[in-house]
């Protein structure tokens, strides 16, 4: 074999060799990037159970045989949308008498690691509307995270977020004396919103973030 060939050889060789190391060095990226995903989502769920003042493991992690615990994004009995978590409190009771006004739904969600919902997209309103049923009669609704008893005529979300009148799911605009807000099943999903006395008693929404990461 001349000289050429055998460099034609050796090249090849070098080539085929920097191809095969080009692929493992992306894998390896790949891997990494994979690996800082995992860490960032485990610290981010891990950011959401230390804010809780009791983490109720049970809840998140029920058993699913005898032996075998599963843990969830959501507590049980709650339902999943984007990266919280809902309860639907579909309370069935003669004349109301376990419906909440809206400050008893307030601690009731407080109670359970989580706050009064806080509608944020048209796509939020419309899945709240499919989980929510109409009952008693059209003034009763679900109590929502929505109120302006700091400051008459300044409505503000639980988590200090400013609503304005204009904007929003109202079907009629507020009026003195009405200073809490709830999403009613017998409205239409994008005129949806009443204001009613907060101490009249209805079904809530409970929210909370669920215990998953979308980064």
């Amino acid at each position: 074999m001349n000289l050429y060939c055998k460099l034609s050889v050796a090249n090849h060789i070098l080539q085929s060799d920097y191809i095969k190391v080009s692929t493992e060095n992306q894998q390896l990226k790949a891997e990494r990037m994979n690996l800082s995903r995992d860490r960032d989502g485990l610290n981010w769920t891990l950011g959401v159970i230390f804010q809780l003042k009791n983490f109720p493991v049970d809840n998140y992690c029920p058993y699913e045989d005898a032996n075998t615990k599963a843990c969830k994004p959501c507590q049980v009995g709650w339902v999943l949308f984007q990266s919280s978590c809902y309860l639907f409190l579909h309370i069935k009771v003669p004349f109301g008498h376990l419906w909440r006004t809206w400050q008893g739904s307030r601690q009731h969600c407080k109670n359970n690691n989580a706050d009064l919902v806080d509608i944020g997209s048209q796509e939020e309103q419309e899945f709240i509307l499919n989980n929510t049923q109409a009952y008693y009669d059209e003034d009763h609704g679900y109590w929502i995270g929505l109120t302006d008893i700091a400051e008459d005529g300044q409505w503000l979300w639980v988590d200090g977020r400013n609503q304005n009148l204009t904007d929003g799911f109202w079907k009629i605009q507020p009026v003195w004396g009405r200073d809490c807000a709830l999403t009613n099943p017998n409205n239409e999903p994008l005129a949806n919103w009443n204001a009613a006395p907060c101490g009249q008693r209805n079904r809530w929404i409970c929210e909370s973030k669920a215990l998953i990461w979308s980064g």
